[in-house]
């Protein structure tokens, strides 16, 4: 006998043949007005296929497969030799030809694009990277790295290093690519990397490194920026000068150093991750010998801008995978997306995520105009990169979680994307500094005096808002403002308790105003659900706010 009841998940199609850039109006709001029209018309296509391919059915199951079949470490050959290779899936390399075949890392150092978009270039990347991390965040990480290297060797590398190694770091051609990492943690030091023992030994006209790393993320990368201290320099950070180690010597030999194994990760899985231990291997001098941490701390910043936009990619896949599902479902008589409470948990979670993506593709922009020249945006780099790292990290584990409960029971089976978002989403606030490590470091960028050009950019943001909310911003600008001024006064242990709240507060007030600037309607509405949810817990709920959050964030446009 059979039955009449339609045993289905869904009572509607979800989303047909979706595209994560057509189906974001925030984001195709937003990008014209960071880019030159010129750049928007040659950057669009390009994100409308990147939008296609990371939405596809095929590169997420190349994701999945990449992820359940992370690499090995295939230490010896078959006559015993030592070779430290990585076998990987071939499903990582398919997204490898995606990534870098895609531009995101070429359009930054592509001499005739830099001629036809000056100060557009840091954005065009990033959203590609945006687009791509939604559906995968472990190859983010090399194509990261691989950016950084490129990065530093064209600010402090001599004139041969940039002609040998950018155009190879920048290659669209896999074959051609050159892959990048940076080997900084060892054990001792963890987060402090003054403690770090790693020695340069002077050789001639280069170096032999000796030492061991602890964390080296695409470990099998063909060029490496490592961090080690000469012999006869003094302690701390300042002893620390930054070398270029290759994988491979010019006689195809592999150079100097062993992988002793694999991580085995929470998270981002399909990108190897190992220990390292380095016996003699040669190494190249990158800028001054005594700035080699100053140096490396330019290459920590744009990973900690590539962290941040990895966590917001999360948020963004968590909200619209929620969306696309509760749409399509039935529950207690109707289309789940309509019940109250549902409806208030995506508002607050698409709140928070129009929040985090202003946050981080202005903060690409003022990335760009640093780099050609603005001392004022170079503050603002300064200051607001600590801040937008930690606090999208913890985020993205908050709205991966809350995507999970939103699906329900078939958000938490691993044929969904959402287990993995969350196992991914944990690395973020780890990578690149914790949450305290950056709290600190807001405060030194404070005491250089970067506050003060956050402190302007909030204020002339909200000059161009008005109504009560720009007054309840007003009210915690200037709070902020007071509370650093009493810290002044304080010892760094009494200052240290109150730094996380002041950071906090300082970066939602100009995410806030940031909002209330723009003159859109989702935007508003976005920052007065999160002045309720972080500022005013009694603030009257609007019906209207709740339906522009969740019905106007996700769909193509008409």
């Amino acid at each position: 006998m059979t039955s009449d009841t339609p045993f289905r998940v869904l009572a509607r199609p979800r989303a047909q043949s979706p595209n994560f850039y057509r189906q974001d109006p925030v984001l195709r709001r937003l990008l014209p007005t960071l880019v030159s029209q010129p750049a928007h018309d040659w950057l669009a296509p390009q994100l409308d296929r990147m939008g296609a391919a990371a939405a596809s059915a095929h590169v997420n199951r190349l994701s999945d497969v990449a992820d359940k079949q992370s690499p090995v470490l295939r230490r010896y050959d078959p006559l015993g030799n030592r070779i430290d290779a990585i076998d990987y899936h071939p499903a990582y390399r398919e997204l490898e030809e995606l990534a870098y075949g895609s531009g995101m890392i070429a359009c930054k150092y592509d001499p005739e694009l830099r001629a036809r978009f000056p100060g557009d270039l840091q954005v065009a990347g990033f959203a590609l990277t945006f687009l791509f991390a939604q559906t995968e965040c472990g190859l983010s990480c090399p194509v990261c790295m691989t950016d950084g290297v490129a990065r530093l060797i064209e600010l402090f590398g001599d004139d041969a290093q940039k002609r040998t190694y950018i155009p190879r770091l920048a290659a669209r051609d896999r074959d051609a690519l050159v892959r990048g990492a940076m080997f900084l943690t060892e054990k001792q030091g963890g987060s402090d990397v003054g403690a770090n023992a790693t020695r340069a030994v002077r050789d001639g006209d280069r170096f032999r490194l000796y030492g061991e790393k602890w964390f080296c993320s695409n470990v099998d990368a063909e060029a490496i920026l490592i961090l080690a201290r000469p012999d006869g320099a003094p302690g701390g950070t300042r002893g620390l000068g930054l070398f270029l180690m290759l994988r491979d010597l010019p006689d195809g030999t592999r150079n100097g150093y062993r992988i002793e194994r694999l991580k085995d990760k929470l998270g981002v899985r399909s990108m190897p991750t190992g220990e390292v231990v380095i016996d003699g291997a040669v190494a190249e001098q990158v800028g001054a010998l005594d700035r080699g941490f100053k140096q490396m701390a330019e290459m920590l910043n744009l990973s900690r801008l590539y962290n941040a936009f990895c966590s917001v990619s999360i948020v963004r896949r968590a909200a619209f995978e929620a969306t696309d599902y509760l749409r399509a479902r039935d529950t207690f008589g109707k289309p789940a997306i309509g019940h109250p409470l549902v409806r208030e948990n995506l508002a607050d979670l698409h709140a928070e995520e129009i929040a985090a993506k202003h946050a981080v593709f202005h903060l690409a922009d003022q990335l760009d105009r640093a780099d050609t020249g603005s001392e004022r945006d170079a503050h603002l780099v300064r200051m607001l990169t600590p801040m937008v790292k930690y606090t999208t990290a913890k985020l993205a584990v908050w709205a991966a979680s809350e995507g999970i409960e939103l699906v329900g029971g078939n958000g938490y089976i691993e044929d969904s994307v959402m287990p993995r978002l969350l196992r991914d989403a944990q690395v973020l606030p780890v990578w690149e500094g914790t949450t305290n490590i950056l709290v600190l470091d807001t405060l030194r960028a404070a005491s250089k005096g970067c506050h003060t050009a956050l402190f302007d950019e909030t204020d002339a943001r909200l000059a161009r808002a008005s109504g009560p909310e720009a007054e309840r911003v007003g009210d915690l600008a200037r709070w902020t403002r007071a509370e650093l001024a009493e810290f002044a006064g304080l010892s760094p242990d009494q200052v240290a308790p109150r730094a996380k709240r002041w950071a906090d507060r300082t970066l939602l007030a100009y995410e806030l105003a940031t909002l209330l600037a723009t003159g859109d309607a989702v935007d508003a509405a976005a920052a007065r659900r999160l002045i309720r949810r972080h500022i005013d817990p009694d603030a009257p709920v609007r019906s209207e706010d709740i339906d522009a959050l969740v019905d106007g964030t996700v769909g193509e446009p008409a």
